[in-house]
């Protein structure tokens, strides 16, 4: 169970990435949409995608639009999160299955990448 978090900021991308490992899922880190892609179409697909919003050089709305002209990227499902107080209206707008605010709160993390990825103990 394979997780691609998309956000540049360091320290909070090694934040959930720690998190999620500690749960039993693979994380892959990627600091911006661009980068993103690159692991997307090189390396084995994730279960879920989670994605900040704010980044320089491309952006998570520029990231989605990208991801879903790819029909092979495009299943991939999307969990927005963003310091953006119009988040779950932007989430909506993207096809995103879902959203969390920053600060991202564990429990409320952990249980979205349960209802995408299914939890550990399924594995």
């Amino acid at each position: 169970m394979r997780v691609l978090i998309i956000e540049d900021d360091e320290a909070i991308a090694e934040a959930i990435a720690s998190l999620l490992e500690d749960c039993g899922y693979s994380a892959v880190r990627a600091a911006d949409g661009r980068t993103g892609l690159e692991a997307l179409r090189s390396e084995t697909k994730p279960s879920l995608i989670l994605l900040d919003m704010a980044m320089p050089g491309m952006n998570g709305s520029r990231f989605r639009e990208e991801q879903m002209k790819d029909p092979g990227l495009a299943g991939i499902p999307v969990v927005v999160f963003t310091a953006d107080s119009r988040a779950e209206e932007r989430a909506r707008e993207m096809g995103a299955a879902g959203w969390l605010r920053k600060p991202v709160d564990p429990a409320r993390l952990l249980s979205a990448v349960e209802k995408h990825c299914g939890s550990r103990s399924e594995s």
